[in-house]
This record gives C-alpha cells, structure tokens and sequence, in this order.
C-alpha cells in the first residue's frame, strides 16, 4: 500500500456588501478489498472528473516530493478550513479513521475503476484549529452521509481540514489517485482538467443563490460580477474569497435598485451598474440543473440586483 505525506505552509445577506464569518505520514490500509480489477488498464468513462473541493483553492503540484516515508502519492489542494470537499466522480465512499498520520479520511470508489483517498478532513468544531471535534458526519464526513453510500459527482462528502499530522499546518485536502487500485498517479494535470462546480444541489432541487462581489461590467440583460462570497440555499452552503467570474441573466422584469444613505433605494436600470463597484444579487429560485452548478454563462437569473450608494 502507498506511502503518502503532505506538506503545506502557511446570506440570504444581513447587510449589504457585509461579508460572512467565516504532512501526513502514514500508510493507508485499504478496509475494502479491491474490486477484482484490470489493473493495467482503468476504465474510462467519457465523463469529465469533476474538482473535488468546492470555493477557491490552490494547487502544489508536489506529487513525486521527498517526504520521510518516501515520494510524496498525492496533491495537496489549500483551500479554507472547512471548505466542502465533494466527489470527483460517482461511486461509492468508505470512512476511514484508524490512522494517527492521515487523520479522518475517505475513500471514493469511482465508477471508473479508480480509488480517490480524501486526507486530513476536518476535525475542528470551530473556525479555529480546536481539534474537538470527531472523525464523524457533519463535522469530517458530509451530513447525513453514510459509510459505503453511493454518491454522485458532485455531491459533498467531507471538510477540509487539517487532522492527523496537518494539525497546526493550513488545511488543505491531500488527494490520491489510484487507477484500478494499484499504484498512485499525479493527480495535478487532471485537477487541472477538472470541472470546477459552483455549487452542489441533489436531483430535483429548487434553488436560490445569494451573492456579493464586484461588477465587472453590465450589458444587454447580462451582469459580469467577480463573486466574492456565495450561500446557497436549501442546500445550506456558504462560501467565501471565491474571486470566481460570473455571467449573470437580468431579465426586464428583476428588480434593480441603489441604496441610498439612510437605508433608502431607489430604482435604477441595469446600465447603472459601474464597473467595480460592489453588488449583491438574489437569484430566482428555479431547478439545478448542471450547467447552472457549474455557473455558466446565462444559467443563473438574477431576481433583484442591490448596488450601493453612489
């Protein structure tokens, strides 16, 4: 079984414009015997593998590093403490938690054939490194998942932390690939690759986005926002710093407003938007679908629009 070590340094809104508050050495014991399994060779499924840590990250590009149990297996993704890490492909997730070095961990068995080993989930019950909380739902594990769920792309399985031998190190996600099972692979050109979800939302949902940012510009119907902070519900998301471009619909009909000093607002039209000055945005509450998860252009409608004063 592969070695593996990390190392890494260093709403609906209340207010406008308010912003929200907010290595491993080990050897991994696989508690599932391998499907029986083309080793050689791992399926390719044709689907896009999805990036597994939703919000802002950044890559280290360290797999291969001299560690002191031998090459570096995995990527580490920096990304906040408790960022939602979510699954890279569908599949099945097994909990892991018998390891002092990889902390509070998670199998991915893909639908492809390859194994994705999530590492240093979140252990902390605060925003701070506290280390009081348990390798358990809702504070590593993603709420209401279940050991040996299946589990779609996308869907949130844990938190980004900092548990095992990342304790006191940024949290970070160190990220395995293992194709059919076997040996691990640079996961860096595939994250590369990835598609990067804006959100998460089950089959069927009704969902509304709140949002803060900066407008980059404004057009026929269409508002070019830097997103800065994100909460969506009802899937009870929050997200901060994303620094994520967005092309957002503004139909005739949403209500676009500037607030005035004293609390007032007034109405104004879409060209009034200034590039870069602060926004927040409400978004109709429609269906997900995924081209509105991986906020593409025209997916997402905006139901009112608030700048500030001017």
């Amino acid at each position: 079984m592969a070695h593996f070590r990390t190392t890494a340094r260093g709403f609906l809104l209340l207010a406008l414009f308010g912003l929200l508050a907010g290595t491993a050495a080990a050897k991994s014991a696989d508690p599932i015997p391998w499907r029986a399994a083309k080793m050689a060779k791992p399926k390719n499924s044709g689907k896009q593998m999805v990036f597994p840590v939703l919000g802002r990250t950044q890559l280290t590009n360290s797999f291969g590093d001299p560690r002191g149990q031998g090459a570096h297996q995995g990527e580490d993704i920096m990304a906040p403490r408790k960022a939602p890490a979510i699954a890279t492909e569908a599949g099945r997730v097994r909990f892991y938690t018998g390891s002092g070095r990889a902390g509070c961990m998670l199998y991915l068995y893909g639908d492809s054939g390859t194994k994705y080993l999530y590492i240093h989930l979140n252990n902390d019950l605060t925003m701070e490194n506290d280390n009081r909380g348990d390798c358990v739902q809702g504070v590593a594990f993603a709420k209401g998942l279940k050991d040996g769920q299946r589990v779609l792309a996308g869907q949130p399985v844990g938190f980004v932390g900092d548990s095992g031998d990342a304790d006191g190190i940024s949290p970070h996600l160190h990220f395995e690939m293992h194709p059919g099972g076997g040996a691990a692979i640079a996961p860096y050109p595939h994250l590369r690759a990835a598609k990067r979800l804006l959100f998460y939302a089950s089959r069927g949902t009704i969902f509304t986005l709140a949002m803060t940012g900066k407008v980059v510009s404004a057009g026929d119907e269409q508002l070019r926002v830097n997103v800065a902070t994100l909460r969506g519900s009802p899937m009870g998301i929050t997200l901060r710093n994303l620094g994520r471009g967005l092309t957002i619909t503004v139909p005739v009909g949403a209500l676009v407003e500037r607030a005035r000093q004293g609390g007032a607002v007034v109405p104004v039209s879409l060209a009034n938007a200034k590039p870069g000055e602060s926004v927040a945005l409400w978004t109709e509450a429609t269906l997900a679908t995924s081209d509105a998860q991986a906020g593409k252009a025209g997916a997402l409608i905006a139901e009112r629009v608030l700048l500030p004063p001017a």
